[in-house]
């Protein structure tokens, strides 16, 4: 793999990371408003792990190719 794949994977969970603690926590730490049932910063932290999720599954499928591997 190249350097760019290596660099945008770190950025990708880098921003991620940031963004469940110091300073995105300082931005939803809030109750109100409730989204999908849950207080914002709940919401907040289900977001940014679903973004990481989707983000290290694209690696892996660049990474990979996707295929089942035996």
């Amino acid at each position: 793999m190249n350097k760019t794949y290596h660099l945008l994977t770190a950025l990708h969970f880098a921003a991620c990371t940031l963004a469940m603690i110091w300073p995105g926590a300082l931005i939803a730490n809030r109750i109100e408003p409730i989204v999908l049932g849950l207080p914002f910063l709940f919401f907040w932290y289900t977001l940014w792990m679903l973004v990481l999720f989707a983000g290290m599954w694209v690696a892996f499928v660049v990474r990979h190719g996707g295929g089942r591997h035996e």
